[in-house]
Formats: C-alpha cells, structure tokens, sequence
C-alpha cells in the first residue's frame, strides 16, 4: 500500500516537472504576473524608518487645580486605581500624584488588543466620581508614529510683522493661508501650528464702573454668553415645502460686543462699554520660535496612518517650492495649440514672499533621514547581489547558467513585495535588511538544480530529460535545506515585546523571499535550462514582409467579387480601408524594421564586442580562481587523508 502510494506521488511530481519543460509559455506567463503584481505592491509600500512599534501603555492624566499632591492621591488618584486596577490584560498599574495633577500609568500585555483596552478603560472612567473642582480625565497613549513628519518656519521680513500686532498677523496667515494650502494634500493628516501671538478678543472690566453701577462680573459673563450664541430653531412648515429655523446672533465686530447691554436701569441701558474697553488682543504666550534670528511661526505636519513619508514629504516640498520649470508633471502650456512657452506656477514659498514678505522654509524633515538610511540599505542589497552574481561566474565559467541562476534573485525579490503589502509590511530597514540579509541564500536551490541539470547533460541526457530527471533528484534535498533556512528565521515573527515589533519585519522578509526562492529553483530554472535560446535569425524579420502590400492585394480581392455598381457603391468604404490600412501595414513595417536593425546589430558587433571586453576583464580573476581551485583540489585530498589517520588531534 506504502508502495502504490509512493509510486502515485511520484507520478504526480514527474507530470508536474513534464508541465514545467513542456509548456514553458504557462510557466512563463504565470512568473511574469507574479512579477508584475509584485513590482506594483513595491510601489504601495510605505516607506518607513523602522517597522510599527505601539507601547501597549495608557496614561490618564487628570487636573485638579489648586490641590496639594495628598489631596490629589487621596480624592483623584486612589479612586482612579481601584476602578481601572480590574481591566483585563493590565499587567501593572502606577500612578504619580504632584500638585494639582495625577498620572495613573496602565501597563497591558504585549498580546492586548489596545483598542478594545481604551475602550474598557473609557467605561470603568464613566464610573469614578471625582471632586466637582477636578478636570475630566485624560486618556494619553504615547505612539512614535504620531510625530510629526515636518517642520516648517513662517518668518516676516519687515517692519510690519514687528512687535505684538507683527506676531498676531504671522500666526494668522499661518492658519489661513499657509495650513488650509497644506492639508488638501494627499496624506497630510493634520496640520498644527506653534508660537507667534494666538488672536483673541479681550474685554477689560474696570472695578470701579462694576462698582459705581452697581453691578457684578457674573452678570456681564452671563450677558455675553448669553448674546453670542446660533440657536436651531426646529422648523417650519408651510405647505409641502419645510423651512428651517435658526437664530444667528453670534458677534462678528468689536462693536457688536461692546455694544451690549448688560442690565436695564429704569431708561437707561448699561452696556459692556461703559464698563470696560474691548479689543483685540492673544492668549497666553506659551511658545517662542526663532529662525535665523526672528520671530516665526512653526508648522509641524502629521501624516495620516498608512501614508508613506518620503512620499509625503516630497507632495509637501511641491507644493512649498515647485520643481524647475523641465518638469513636465508640473508645468503647464500657455498659448494657443503648438505654443512651446512653459508657465511655472509659483510655489507656495514665492507667493508668500512676494503678496506678504514672508520667508517660508523648511526646517525639519524626518523623510530625508528614513529616505538616506532605506536607499542605503537597498544599495548594499544591490551591490550584494552583484557580487554574488560575480562570484558564481568565476566559478561556473560560463555566461548562460550564471545568468539563468542571477535570474532568481531579482524575480525571487520581486515576487516577495507582494506578500508583505498583503501583510501590511512596510519598507524600513529592518524589512530591507531580511532582503538584503537573503540575497546570499536565494541563489543557493537554483545552483543545487541547475548543477543536477548540467550533471544530467554530461551523463548524456538532452535538455529536456536533464531538466526532469535532475530537478526530481534534487527537488526533496532543496526543498528540506530551504525549510531549514526558514526555521531557523520564523521565530523571530512569534516574539512579543518591542523585539518582536522590530525584528519581525526582518524576520518574514527572509521567510518570504527564501520561499519565493524555492518556488523558482523548482519551477523556472528548469523551464529555461531546458529551453536552447532563440537565435538572430529568428528574431529578424524577412525584409520582404515589411512592404504595404497585403492590404492592396485584400482590397483587389475583395473588388473582383463585387459586381461593378457594388464597387462603384463602396468605393468611399474601400479607399477609406486601403488608407487605415496601408497605415497601419506602414507603421508595423517600420516598427519591425527598427527592431531587426537593433537585433542585428547586437548579434553582428556589440555582442561578441561586449563578450570580448568581458573576457579580457575577467581573464585575471579567472586565473586567479582556477588557480585557486586546482590548489584547493590538490590539497584537499592530503587533508582528508592527514585527517583520518589522526582522529585524535582533529577531535580535540
């Protein structure tokens, strides 16, 4: 029974290996599709400097102004903790109680869902009740990702943004003009602005108008709120048509406010006015920035969760200073058809500078840091996966399997973005560096195949029986070192904490790209060792096909059948088809033309060019390795013989 069972496995693995080397159009096209899907999920990626990393932490933070830090552990902090201390998956709890403010830090398991723990955590605070004078409690999460992505500087060049008046127009442009222009663009999640003077209307109520008209702060605080307000009013019906109702009486001067009454004494109304002054004034100052020696105001720029910084940035940067004016994507013509004159629009930047004098510039940005260490990461990758394409030339000695074999590494990396977009897995270093880190090991199962292919072919076998009869031999040894390879790299996936978090990422990388590899070395390199290449005179076209001849010879055929009225008929429709298609015979024509002139001047000069100067290039390392080899070979059997007969040293 284990017999017939090994037996029809078998048979199932050599039909699957015939289908390999017998329909290599399938195998080929089913490749080309995973590449493409896997160089559009490449660009999907979001690029990142490290993976996603939350702190499964909440803080609730809670004011209580005006009290000693024993009133504030005894009436807010104590209750806090007893109501939060049962919340599922909480591990530790502690708490910090100063004056006037109480800190409870919560800290979950690694394995906690946090959103369903913030939920938990709202709830149980619904059911503290803490003293009438106590702010409501704050919930604070520390997440990395909410740093912001850039910082900008908004400083005036002139007089006219001097002193306090100076300051409040730089902050007002700044949330007019400078943040609306900003947060259209695609990915930009908020925008915040900081420092300069925050506009506010300041009454000032003197003491002694309250007290010569005999009236309290109360009253005009309550007079004013209640003025300022827009009311729904429900609505009204009339008919089969129905209005709505409100009451608009929110202030929009200064006058407005200072012309409310406060309180009717017998004829004589007393307004906010005669008890004070209102003006335009700013909030507390909490914040001072400088650039370049002046006053400024600094924008931070948030990115929305799954938005790529570099990216990001560079929409950003745009739309601050707009590309020279050879940027096709952001130029636009001006003039009528055939005008050549290019218009650049203005940037963000030079609109401020000219309408307002205004110096608008970029201060901080997290994108250049992550864009510099991702490329570099991916450089090393690059220049990794040459080096290893060359070192398998020095040893093979021949230009086709070396290039069969380079083939499964960029296909191999290519197939692999597709399953880490799928995943959510970003392009950080830790990701490109499981890439970079499996380069060295995607070669190794299409050496193993291809050599069992090329021991097949020595032994006598034609290409297409090499290719199955040394793939099945192999298959099982390869796909056993790959799975090897793999655990010793899928654990780093299962560890919790912050080195789970980081390492992960690197850790599915190789997972992915080392399976990816396997799937090639099985299935593609033995397509393309059984296939014996296409030669220059496959490729180049019979120059008698370019002539526009068929089209003629179809519209003649087709004259001869018709009676002549029919012709006389169609002779609109029959010269408009011998014109679409002497074009379109004419085109084909040029198009193949140029592509045999190009096929036939690689096969005739520059290929055997290129393979003279490749030859000459690496004549010296080539000596070098044989040298090398033929050493190692002579020596190596001395070794092995030196090696039994003293078992002891060699043990020890």
């Amino acid at each position: 029974m284990n017999n017939h069972a090994t037996t029809k496995g078998s048979a199932t693995l050599n039909t699957a290996a015939s289908f390999i080397t017998d329909r290599p159009v399938a195998v080929s096209m089913v490749f080309l599709a995973a590449i493409v899907f896997g160089y559009f999920s490449y660009g999907r990626l979001p690029v990142t400097l490290m993976p996603e990393m939350s702190y499964p932490t909440l803080t609730v933070r809670t004011e209580y102004p005006g009290a000693a830090p024993e009133e504030v552990e005894n009436d807010v902090t104590r209750p806090l903790e007893e109501a939060l201390g049962v919340i599922g998956g909480l591990r530790r709890i502690s708490s910090v109680s100063r004056a006037g403010l109480s800190d409870v830090v919560l800290e979950f398991s690694w394995d906690t869902t946090m959103s369903a723990a913030i939920q938990d955590t709202l709830e149980k605070l619904d059911l503290v009740f803490l003293p009438d004078e106590a702010e409501r409690p704050l919930l604070l999460r520390f997440d990395p990702s909410l740093d912001p992505v850039m910082e900008l500087s908004l400083a005036g060049t002139d007089e006219r943004f001097e002193g306090e008046e100076g300051l409040r127009r730089l902050r007002r442009i700044a949330e007019l003009q400078v943040k609306r222009a900003l947060e259209p663009i695609k990915g930009v999640a908020a925008v915040r602005i900081r420092g300069g003077l925050e506009e506010e209307i300041e009454i000032r109520i003197h003491k002694d108008n309250l007290r010569r008209t005999d009236t309290s702060i109360a009253t005009v605080v309550q007079r004013l709120r209640q003025e300022n307000v827009n009311v729904a009013g429900g609505t009204l019906t009339e008919g089969r048509t129905e209005y709505m109702v409100r009451t608009l009486n929110e202030y929009t001067s200064l006058e407005q406010i200072a012309d409310t009454i406060v309180e009717m004494r017998g004829d004589r109304a007393i307004r906010v006015r005669d008890l004070g002054e209102v003006k335009w004034s700013h909030k507390e100052r909490r914040i001072s920035t400088r650039t370049e020696g002046l006053e400024s105001v600094q924008i931070e720029i948030f990115k929305e969760a799954d938005a790529n910084i570099v990216a990001l940035a560079e929409r950003v940067r745009q739309r601050i200073e707009p590309p020279p004016p050879q940027s096709k994507a952001f130029a636009i013509q001006t003039g009528g058809p055939g005008s050549s004159k290019v218009k650049q629009p203005p940037g963000l930047a030079e609109e401020l500078l000219q309408n307002e004098g205004i110096v608008l510039a970029v201060v901080a940005d997290r994108s250049i840091f992550i864009a510099s260490s991702v490329a570099e990461v991916r450089n090393t990758a690059i220049y990794g996966g040459l080096l290893a394409v060359l070192v398998l030339f020095l040893f093979l000695k021949r230009i086709r399997p070396t290039m069969i074999i380079a083939l499964s590494i960029p296909i191999s990396l290519l197939v692999t973005f597709a399953p880490l977009n799928i995943m959510g897995i970003s392009l950080n270093i830790m990701s490109l560096g499981g890439l970079a880190l499996g380069i060295g090991m995607l070669v190794d199962s299409s050496i193993v195949v291809l050599e069992s292919i090329s021991r097949c072919l020595e032994e006598g076998d034609d290409l297409r029986s090499a290719a199955l009869r040394g793939t099945t031999e192999v298959r099982m040894a390869v796909a056993a070192s790959t799975l090897t390879s793999i655990a010793v790299f899928i654990p780093m996936v299962f560890v919790q904490g912050v080195a789970g978090q980081a390492f992960g990422d690197l850790g599915l990388a190789v997972v992915i790209s080392l399976l990816a590899s396997l799937v090639v070395a099985l299935f593609l390199i033995p397509m393309l060792a059984s296939r014996t290449g296409l030669s220059a005179t496959h490729l180049v076209a019979d120059p008698r096909t370019l002539l526009p001849t068929r089209t003629i010879k179809m519209v003649m055929r087709d004259i001869r059948r018709l009676p002549v009225w029919g012709a006389v008929l169609l002779a609109p429709y029959l010269l408009l088809r011998t014109v679409f298609g002497l074009a379109l015979e004419l085109v084909t024509g040029l198009v193949l033309g140029v592509g045999s002139l190009l096929v036939l001047f690689w096969s005739r000069f520059l290929q055997p060019a290129m393979a003279t100067v490749f030859r000459w290039v690496l004549r010296v390392p080539l000596v070098i390795v044989d040298a090398l080899l033929g050493g190692l070979g002579r020596a190596y059997p001395k070794v092995i013989r030196w090696a039994l007969g003293r078992p002891g040293p060699v043990l020890a």
